[in-house]
């Protein structure tokens, strides 16, 4: 079994708190993603939230969370009990006009906070915050050449040796910030998977993300640019190339998420009920609360808002009015979730791993 932040096992760390929203108490968040905006400067055509073409729900809500309300609800979240944040999108969370200041106050604040970025902006007084408070920084790469990065990320300027550069100047400040980049894959970048890495890892990296893209037909856009069945094997084979290479090296590692892999060729939701909801929950940069951050923009997965109300009194709205059996699972997309889903009703519901058998 490889460990990495990335598995769903990490809910047993937080048994009690688990085990007490099993029983319908009311918990607050362990993590919440927080979108500090919808705008971004990338358009890429695989983005779950739409592109300039598909106009989706991020061009239909190009949001900056009001910096009115943002400092008073990071306050508001330590109180309830969260533990993380993690910045991230809807769009890029660094355009916002406060983010140095944003990320300030969760250091002060004490939280474990991490960022999800295109990269570009990890400069100057932004990358002095970052080495200085993060957990972790993921840069949205999905590519091994500048010329395949301006492709799937729909820009049209070179930015890939920046952003690299940006990855080894923020290495030098922090050594022991873990810094890693995401790789989706899909047709038009798989061969490139081995030359991200090398590039990833002389940026001073800890890791490559790999996982596949996914239709995003089922959000009213028409992106089906993913990878087909008769390419997995060849694809499978590079990932596993490429974690040979690194097999060896204790400073960097491919994570290669095998199962989202597999889900292409078949795929069912190894669980009968969405009950991840209370214990991670994301907040968009209009203010909405989203029962999930693959359904942000569904109106049936707003749980509420934090611009009306503070976040504990809207939290105890959502936990007297959720309904975890409302949510058809067999309808849903391929979800980040699904694992965790398979640890609340196989491993605590079911005790499917036996738990007291040491």
């Amino acid at each position: 079994m490889e460990v990495s932040p990335f598995i769903p096992y990490k809910l047993l760390l937080h048994r009690d708190r688990v085990e007490a929203s099993l029983r319908g108490e009311l918990v607050y968040p362990i993590s919440v993603e927080l979108d500090l905006s919808n705008k971004c400067p990338h358009d890429c055509p695989f983005c779950s939230f739409g592109t300039s073409a598909s106009q989706g729900y991020r061009q239909q809500n190009w949001d900056v969370f009001p910096e009115s309300r943002i400092f008073t609800l990071l306050h508001e979240l330590k109180d309830c009990g969260v533990e993380s944040l993690t910045f991230t999108g809807g769009g890029e969370p660094l355009v916002h006009p406060k983010a140095r200041q944003v990320l300030e106050a969760a250091t002060s604040l004490g939280f474990q906070w991490g960022i999800v970025t295109n990269g570009l902006l990890l400069t100057d007084r932004i990358a002095e915050v970052v080495a200085n408070g993060a957990t972790f920084v993921r840069v949205s790469l999905d590519a091994g050449s500048a010329l395949t990065h301006m492709k799937t990320h729909g820009i049209k300027t070179p930015q890939y040796d920046q952003i690299l550069y940006n990855l080894r100047r923020l290495r030098q400040a922090a050594p022991k910030l873990t810094l890693g980049a995401s790789f989706c894959v899909m047709e038009s970048n798989w061969q490139e998977i081995g030359q991200a890495a090398e590039d990833v890892a002389g940026g001073g990296g800890n890791y490559l993300e790999v996982r596949p893209t996914f239709p995003t037909t089922w959000r009213g856009d028409d992106w089906e640019g993913g990878l087909s069945p008769e390419t997995m094997d060849q694809v499978l084979a590079a990932v596993t190339v490429a974690k040979s290479r690194w097999a060896h090296f204790k400073d960097f590692r491919i994570i290669g998420m095998d199962q989202r892999f597999q889900d292409i060729r078949d795929y069912k939701k190894p669980y009968s009920r969405c009950q991840i909801g209370p214990l991670t929950t994301v907040i968009g940069a209009e203010g909405s609360i989203w029962h999930c951050c693959v359904q942000r923009g569904n109106n049936f997965f707003k749980l509420g808002s934090v611009l009306d109300k503070p976040f504990i009194e809207a939290w105890a709205n959502i936990h007297r009015a959720r309904d975890s059996g409302k949510i058809d699972v067999d309808r849903c997309p391929r979800c980040r979730y699904d694992g965790y889903n398979q640890i609340l009703e196989q491993a605590f519901q079911q005790d499917g791993l036996h738990g007291n058998f040491v």
